[in-house]
This record gives structure tokens, sequence and C-alpha cells, in this order.
């Protein structure tokens, strides 16, 4: 006659280990190889909008550091100061150090169509923290001239004021 294996529940769950232990093994280095392709990804795309950001930053600074020049030189004139004082030729001598400055900035960005496929995690942390780097080094001269454009329309505030009233300066 024909008889059933019989089997204890040692034996039984001792087989269903054998079969689930190597494929959860292989679901998770699976999973780890996903998570560690889509933290790439974020990062990739973290950078590029980085740098797209910081790119605009960095080339608007010319022209606002133009734009603080004329200002200040139009304010000056309207308080009787000489283009030659000496604390206008300390502020545009400051003004070119900082023209230069961005203008090194400019040339340290990198190429915007580089698109960062080659790259590991590793890597694209470091270029991300460059990145900021360039971007706080921008903002503390767009800061800078955001203030000296400030301070002269105080300035042409007090100059309005005084003239209405028929003040000289």
């Amino acid at each position: 006659m024909f008889s059933l294996p019989t089997f204890d529940i040692g034996t039984v769950t001792g087989i269903v280990g054998a079969i689930t232990g190597p494929a959860g093994c292989v679901i998770g280095w699976i999973n780890y190889r996903r998570s560690q392709q889509t933290k790439t990804l974020d990062l990739r795309l973290e950078l590029r909008k980085q740098v797209a950001g910081v790119r605009v930053d960095i080339e608007a600074l010319p022209a606002l550091l133009e734009r603080a020049r004329l200002s200040r030189s139009a304010v000056r004139s309207a308080m009787g100061r000489g283009q030659q004082s000496g604390d206008n030729l300390i502020w545009k001598a400051e003004l070119e150090s900082d023209l230069r400055a961005a203008q090194a900035l400019a040339c340290e960005l990198p190429d915007s169509k580089e698109a960062y496929q080659v790259s590991g995690p590793r890597k694209l942390e470091n270029n991300l923290v460059e990145v900021h780097v360039l971007a706080a080094k921008a903002a503390q001269l767009r800061n800078k001239y955001e203030a000296a454009l400030a301070s002269d329309d105080k300035d042409r505030d007090h100059i309005r004021a005084n003239v209405r009233r028929g003040i000289g300066l």
C-alpha cells in the first residue's frame, strides 16, 4: 500500500527557511542596488538644479554691480561729493575687486551641459558642496550690493526731503 511521508514541524520549518533565506537575501540585495541608483539619480537631479540656480545668480552679478556703481555715482553727485573723494575712490576700488571676484565665480561654474551620468554618489556629493560654496559667495556679493542700493535709496530720500524743505545738503 501507499503511505504518505510524515514530517514533523521542525522539518517543515527547516525546508521553508532553506527556501526563503536565500530568496530574501537576493531580494534585499536587489532593493539595495535600486536604492543606490535612486540616491544617485536624486543627487544628480539636485546638482543640476543647484548649478542652474547658481548660474543665474552669478550671471546677474555684473549687472547688479553696474547698477550699484551708477546709483552710488548719482547719489554722490547729488550730495555734492566729488567722484574723486576718498570714500568714493575706496568704494570704486572695492567694486572693481568684487567685479573680478564675480568673473572668477563665473569661471568656476560647472558646464551647464554636464549630465553627471558617470559620476558616483561620492563625486556627486562633492560637486554639490562645491556648488553650494559658489552659491554662498555669489549670495554674499549680491547681498552686499543690494544693501548698497538700499543705502543709496535712503540717501535719495534724504536729498528729496531736504530739497522739499529748501535745505542744502
